[in-house]
C-alpha cells in the first residue's frame, strides 16, 4: 500500500508540473490549413512617351511640321507652325526646338510646341549668313553649323541675348552637318569646292580634328546611331546617303551608299528603334528604312509631306526626332 501511494503521489506531481508550464510542451496539432498569401500591390507600367518627327520646309511660306512616330504612308501631321525658309531644326532633351532659316537667324520654340507656337527667343548664328545643321548636347547647349567656316556654340539657357560662347573653325570650309557620337566627339560634314569629308573633334573641341579623305560628294546633314554615321549627298542624278562605320578615323570611308528611294536628300535622323528617316528635298518625301542597312536597302515607308509645285513648294531641308 505504501508503494502504491508513492507512485500515485509521483504521477500527481508530474501532472501538476505539466499544467503549470514546468518544462513540458504541448503537442502541435496540424489543422491542414495555412495562412493566406497577401495579394501583392499592383505596380503601374509607365506609358511610353511617343517620339515625334519634325520636318522643316525651306519654302517661302515655310513651316515646321510635327508627326507622331511610327510613320505610315497615310500619316497626317499633328500641326504646323510658321517658320519661313527653315533649313535647320533640332530638339533639346526637354522638347524645345531650335529652328534656323537661310539667312543665319535662330529661333527657339519652348515646349510644348503647337500649331500656335511663337518664338520665345531669337538671335543670330554669330555673323553667319546662313545655317547648317543644329544639334543640342545633353546639357542643352546648341551647336550650330554655319554653312561657312565655323560651328558656333551657344551655352544654355538660350535667350534673345545669346551670342556664341565659342566657335570651332580649324579644318572647316563649309560646315554643313553636325552630330555627336557615343564618346561625345563632335563630327562635322565639311564641304569644299570639289569634295566633302568628315571632321571629328574630341572634347573640348579646341584641337585639330581627325579628318577623313575627301570624297566626290556634296555632303549635307548627318545622323549617328550606335554603330553607324549616315550623311546626305546631293551629288548626281538624285543624290545618295553615304554610310560610315563608327568610330570615325582618318582612314574612314563610306562602307556603302543608299540610293533607293532618295531624291536629293538634305536631312537624316534615327528614331529610338534604329530606323533611318531621310528627308528628300527633290520630291518632298520622307523615306523610312529599317535596319540592318545595306546598299540594297529600300524604303519601308514613303510619306509625301507636301507638294513641290509652285508658288509655295514644300522643300524639305531639315529633320529632327525627339519629344
Amino acid at each position: 500500500m505504501l508503494r502504491r501511494s508513492l507512485v500515485l503521489v509521483a504521477f500527481a506531481a508530474l501532472a501538476a508540473a505539466g499544467c503549470n508550464g514546468g518544462g513540458a510542451t504541448s503537442p502541435v496539432v496540424n489543422t491542414g490549413t495555412t495562412a493566406p498569401t497577401p495579394t501583392p500591390t499592383p505596380t503601374s507600367t509607365p506609358t511610353p512617351v511617343p517620339q515625334h518627327l519634325y520636318i522643316g520646309s525651306a519654302g517661302a511660306s515655310g513651316a515646321v511640321t510635327q508627326y507622331t512616330l511610327p510613320l505610315t504612308a497615310g500619316s497626317t501631321a499633328n500641326f504646323s507652325f510658321s517658320a519661313a525658309a527653315t533649313i535647320a531644326v533640332a530638339v533639346d532633351p526637354n522638347g524645345n526646338l531650335a529652328v534656323g532659316d537661310n539667312v543665319g537667324h535662330i529661333k527657339i520654340f519652348t515646349a510644348p510646341v503647337s500649331g500656335t507656337s511663337t518664338p520665345s527667343a531669337s538671335f543670330n548664328n554669330g555673323t553667319a549668313s546662313s545655317n547648317g545643321q543644329f544639334v543640342f548636347n545633353s546639357a542643352g547647349d546648341l551647336y550650330a553649323a554655319t554653312f561657312g567656316a565655323s560651328v558656333n556654340v551657344f551655352t544654355h539657357p538660350l535667350s534673345s541675348a545669346s551670342t556664341p560662347s565659342s566657335s570651332i573653325t580649324t579644318g572647316l570650309t563649309f560646315s554643313s552637318g553636325v552630330g555627336f557620337d557615343a564618346a561625345g566627339d563632335l563630327i562635322v560634314s565639311n564641304v569644299t569646292s570639289t569634295t566633302s569629308n568628315l571632321a571629328l573633334y574630341a572634347p573640348p573641341f579646341s584641337g585639330a580634328p581627325v579628318t577623313t579623305t575627301g570624297v566626290s560628294q556634296a555632303y549635307r546633314k548627318l545622323a549617328l546611331s550606335a554603330t553607324q554615321l549616315v550623311v546626305c549627298s546631293v551629288t548626281g542624278a538624285a543624290g545618295q546617303v553615304d554610310v560610315y562605320t563608327l568610330p570615325i578615323t582618318a582612314a574612314s570611308a563610306p562602307a556603302f551608299s543608299i540610293s533607293n528611294g532618295v531624291k536629293f536628300p538634305e536631312a537624316v535622323a534615327f528614331d529610338s528603334a534604329g530606323n533611318l528617316y531621310v528627308g528628300n528635298e527633290g520630291n518632298a518625301t520622307v523615306t523610312v528604312y529599317a535596319p540592318p542597312f545595306s546598299a540594297a536597302s529600300a524604303p519601308t515607308v514613303t510619306l509625301t509631306a507636301g507638294s513641290i509645285s509652285p508658288p509655295n513648294p514644300f522643300a524639305i531641308f531639315a529633320l529632327a526626332i525627339g519629344k
